[in-house]
């Protein structure tokens, strides 16, 4: 999820000093809001003994000009396929010594959808870019709709246009709210697509100009990020453009809620539970004793494909090479060992190990880059350590608690649906959509004209 959030300003002191009054060396991570689980970090510094100085951006442009300018040296950070490209045609990036990192590798373990992507940035930049980053997370975007009004899913769902709904008001019921993401370069995407235009390419003024009347004439009534997902849950907007990760997350969120709520409620028992979470997220049924979610997503098989990044900054100090190359490893890893002096039959060996890769995944709802990860995922709904919670006894307990959407029965549920949505939203051999187009600044000012003008 890459909620905007307050950003965190490191003081002077942290922003210079390669090491702690303790000599611990510091690495200087910028990163998204809400990008990591941040306990991992934690985890890294006992390791290693070291500092992560995390600062957070809310968008590609902000991590280029922070980079850019090189007023504070980032060791890591995290831009989309994009930016990666960018950075690497400005010269301000690293290419990476894979012979150094245990827990990835280019050509072993990854996913087809990422696969696709470092496709459409070689052929952006015609050169070995693929040496110059390690994936992250990647994901689609889609349009997010409410399956509470009358006819809305068929008009978004079975147009000739897979983008009409977002940009033809005639296409879907009257009285329809609808809200675009506050990008205009992904707002631009969705427009060429819905035209018909190529989106990685710049297009003539009078193109500009159609898409400046499209919008006009779309009038949105709203222009948001996360607020959109929250709208459609409270039914105050019916449909938008957004990350499928974000929507993600508030499916299974709300699945384990509606699942709670009935039971507390006395409308199912346990022992259906499982036929509910089924029932709710299949999109031919959806209602379980009149019992729903409320909203789906629709992508486009032309959608935007991204993948954020993990990249080296070419001003990152040599002294540091080894801490940063044992972060990117670090967060690439199935299973991490903290103190290697705790033995793995103690009482504490449980609390000795965490599991970057998948805790990363589970948290921010992105897919993950690699097979094995995504398999786990996909396997939750199936695996004993959430079926063993679906008892009465832990029902009971999560309903007497303070807080019962806090319980193990509540992220059994989460889990359960996690795993359904990750198959229905992230297919096995998905690999749907293309990048947005790494153009020139003066060309993303015409963009960013055109969507300001359409929208005064």
């Amino acid at each position: 999820m890459k909620k905007k959030v307050l950003l965190f300003f490191l003081t002077v002191f942290m922003l210079f000093s390669v090491t702690s009054c303790s000599q611990r060396m510091t690495l200087l991570f910028l990163n998204w809001g809400e990008y990591i689980d941040e306990s991992l970090i934690d985890a890294f510094e006992e390791k290693y003994n070291c500092n992560v100085l995390m600062d957070l951006g809310e968008s590609n442009e902000i991590f280029y000009s922070k980079v850019s300018a090189g007023t504070t040296v980032y060791d890591v950070v995290c831009p989309s396929d994009y930016m990666v490209m960018k950075m690497y045609k400005r010269d301000l990036i690293k290419p990476i010594d894979f012979s150094k990192l245990e827990n990835y590798s280019p050509d072993e373990n990854i996913r087809e959808g990422v696969e696709s992507i470092r496709e459409d940035m070689i052929a952006g930049t015609k050169t070995d870019i693929e040496n110059y980053y390690v994936p992250y997370l990647w994901g689609t975007w889609g349009i997010m709709y409410s399956t509470l009004k009358d006819g809305l899913e068929d008009a978004v769902t079975k147009s000739s246009n897979q983008w009409a709904s977002l940009f033809n008001r005639e296409s879907l019921p009257s009285g329809m709210k609808v809200a675009m993401y506050d990008s205009h370069q992904h707002a631009y995407y969705a427009a060429c697509r819905y035209l018909g235009y190529d989106p990685s390419v710049e297009l003539p003024q009078s193109k500009l100009d159609e898409i400046r009347k499209l919008i006009e004439k779309m009038n949105y009534d709203a222009w948001g990020t996360d607020t959109i997902k929250k709208d459609i849950v409270a039914t105050n907007i019916d449909l938008g453009f957004m990350w499928t990760g974000d929507f993600l997350y508030y499916y299974a969120e709300q699945a384990a809620t509606r699942v709670v709520d009935a039971y507390n409620a006395k409308k199912i028992t346990v022992d259906e539970t499982q036929e509910m979470l089924d029932i709710i997220t299949d999109s031919s049924v959806r209602k379980y004793k009149d019992i729903e979610i409320g909203f789906d997503i629709y992508i486009p098989d032309d959608t935007i494909a991204f993948c954020d990044n993990l990249v080296i900054t070419k001003d990152s100090s040599p002294e540091k090479e080894d801490l940063v190359y044992k972060f990117i490893d670090f967060m690439c890893a199935e299973s991490v060992k903290i103190d290697d002096e705790i033995a793995d039959d103690s009482e504490e060996a449980a609390d000795n190990y965490v599991y970057p890769a998948n805790a990363n995944t589970q948290f921010v709802c992105y897919d993950s880059p690699f097979n094995t990860i995504y398999s786990e995922i996909v396997g939750l709904k199936d695996s004993e350590e959430t079926l063993d919670c679906f008892t009465e006894e832990l029902a009971e307990e999560g309903k007497s608690s303070s807080d019962p959407y806090d319980s193990d029965y509540f992220w059994a549920a989460y889990n359960y649906a996690l795993s359904i949505a990750f198959i229905k939203y992230y297919p096995e051999n998905g690999k749907k959509g293309s990048i947005l187009g790494c153009f020139e600044r003066k060309y993303v000012n015409l963009i960013n004209n055109t969507f300001n003008n359409a929208r005064a």
